[in-house]
């Protein structure tokens, strides 16, 4: 018997329960989203331009649009004759008839005690100022489309959508972009004794997963929701699990089995599908994965931090990924561990250690930290990187995979 799952139904390695939450789900439905809120999501359709760019004959540079031959006077106009020019700037449209853009560094402006203005041009290789020179025909004119035309591919479908990326859609005129939809994610957190600030006093602890999840599936793309604090009683989780109105709420805590927590009994009450309950891992042994009768998915994860990360990368960021429909990594990146782990729980259990990445001409070496006891947060908080540590080994030299805190996998070192 393994004291730390007893009472729990099909307990799975900790790989395939990582493939189970992996594989439950499928990425959401397309939907347009502002662009100032579709950072961090992924294409849906390849983003393409709506119109021609430029979509008129514009300036390439900040000049003047000239049209004859020099001298010009110079005035502010929306149509040139000959022997006339008009400043311009960059990406501007061109008044009519232009034949040309002079570049601010090839004239000479010259003001006269009439209010005149006028430009001439200097030679390209003196640099003197001469009443014969012209530009060109067509010189430093963008022409119209001839950046691109409308229908241009500027992205495929599946670009992750990052602050550059706006920056292109913007320019282009686009005030959304179709994306996959991202998740959201609600968090419960269960238990009475829980105290939401300060010190901890008068036998009760701090909360330290109510800020910590939603900026964990923040940063995997997902939308989350503020943490709810609720205790553990059956009325209270039925309705709060009834009400939510998320993709996945995540409650931590009454993941053990025994009557004094309801968590499992309420899901079974709920008629929910099981997917995961309870894995071989150290720590965090006691999680669970269901999917309710209308589609949402619940992860129960355990209420000891240390524990609750572990649930995270094991079964949050899985779900998320696919919910998100983020591309897998064909190779993850491994290291040779410097100093032997702490001992799992139990033999064939899976260890996710946190550790502290070393480059060198050999590879990818990581020393380990704590990842469970009274130490085990501070490991888990400074780590560079998650070892995932299989039954029978730990010891120093051990070649061992690698996921970043989030529980993504790192991509192998070329």
């Amino acid at each position: 018997m393994r004291v730390s799952t007893y009472g729990l139904q099909g307990v799975l390695p900790w790989a395939q329960a990582r493939h189970v939450a992996q594989s439950s789900a499928h990425p959401l439905p397309a939907a347009q989203a502002r662009l100032d809120e579709s950072v961090g999501s992924l294409l849906a359709r390849e983003l393409v331009t709506v119109m021609d760019d430029p979509s008129v004959d514009s300036a390439a540079e900040d000049g003047f649009a000239v049209c004859g031959a020099g001298p010009w006077r110079v005035d502010d106009l929306d149509a040139l004759t000959p022997g006339w020019a008009t400043p311009v700037s960059r990406r501007m449209p061109l008044p009519r008839h232009a034949d040309a853009v002079v570049v601010v560094e090839a004239a000479v402006v010259e003001e006269h005690a009439d209010g005149s203005v006028t430009m001439l041009m200097r030679d390209a290789l003196s640099g003197v100022p001469d009443e014969g020179v012209r530009p060109d025909l067509g010189a430093g004119i963008l022409r119209e489309a001839s950046v691109s035309s409308a229908g241009t591919a500027l992205a495929p479908m599946g670009t992750a959508v990052t602050p550059a990326l706006v920056s292109l859609a913007a320019s282009r005129g686009l005030d959304s972009l179709e994306i996959v939809r991202p998740p959201v994610v609600g968090t419960l957190i269960l238990g009475s004794s829980l105290l939401d600030h300060g010190l901890p006093r008068n036998g009760r602890v701090r909360d330290a997963l109510g800020a910590a999840i939603p900026a964990f599936v923040g940063a995997l793309g997902a939308r989350g929701n503020p943490a709810v604090r609720a205790p553990d009683t059956l009325e209270l989780l039925t309705g709060e699990i009834d009400d939510a109105n998320v993709d996945v709420l995540i409650t931590t805590g009454s993941t053990a089995p025994g009557p004094d927590n309801h968590l499992r009994g309420v899901l079974r009450d709920l008629n929910v599908r099981w997917l995961v309950d309870g894995v071989s891992v150290t720590p965090g042994s006691q999680m669970l994965l269901a999917r309710l009768v209308d589609g949402r998915f619940l992860v129960g994860l355990p209420g000891e931090p240390t524990a609750a990360l572990a649930g995270l990368i094991t079964l949050v960021s899985p779900l998320i990924s696919t919910l998100c429909d983020r591309p897998r990594v064909d190779r993850r990146r491994s290291a040779v561990l410097m100093e032997d782990t702490q001992p799992a729980d139990y033999a064939d259990d899976t260890a996710l250690v946190p550790v502290a990445l070393e480059s060198s001409a050999a590879g990818t070496q990581a020393r380990p930290f704590p990842m469970t006891g009274p130490d085990g947060q501070i490991g888990w908080a400074t780590a560079d990187a998650i070892a995932i540590v299989p039954p029978g080994a730990g010891f120093r030299g051990d070649v061992v995979d690698l996921v970043d805190v989030y529980g993504r996998d790192l991509p192998a070192l070329p």
